[in-house]
């Protein structure tokens, strides 16, 4: 059992000389007590005292790690937004008759309308190249 760093007096009374409290004093003071329940409430509040500090340790560390996490994400999603945006910005070039501020959603719809034209355009060119070949068939 540990010695506690608390100062007791023999009667409780500031006057008198105090001196280091041990397992074996029985004080008094607290009614209902024994020396060993003084000495178990001594052990919990050190023990209290030991996961305060540990704790305040270890959110010390997750801070450091959590900012770096955070720093981590700030940075991709960041990344994230400039390809987005690099390839909102390629989808629109490749689109012929759209406006320089045209905004996302028309340049995605749009890119939509012009896919479905040039696979309609793409189906009309391989009829009529089918029925050039076999001029009979149709």
């Amino acid at each position: 059992m540990k010695k506690a760093a608390m100062k007791a007096s023999c009667c409780g009374k500031k006057n008198h000389q105090s001196r280091p409290l041990s397992i074996s004093d029985n004080n008094n003071n607290s009614p209902g007590l024994g020396s060993e329940d003084k000495s178990a409430t001594n052990d919990n509040n050190q023990q209290q005292q030991d996961n305060s500090q540990a704790e305040t340790k270890k959110k010390k560390k997750k801070g450091s790690e959590s900012d770096d996490e955070h720093d981590m994400h700030i940075w991709t999603e960041r990344e994230r937004r400039k390809k987005m945006r690099n390839m909102f910005s390629n989808l629109h070039a490749l689109l012929p008759h759209l406006p320089p501020k045209a905004d996302k959603s028309t340049i995605v719809d749009e890119a939509v309308n012009y896919i479905k034209t040039l696979q309609q355009t793409l189906q009309n060119l391989q009829k009529t190249k089918a029925r050039e070949i076999n001029p009979r068939s149709h």
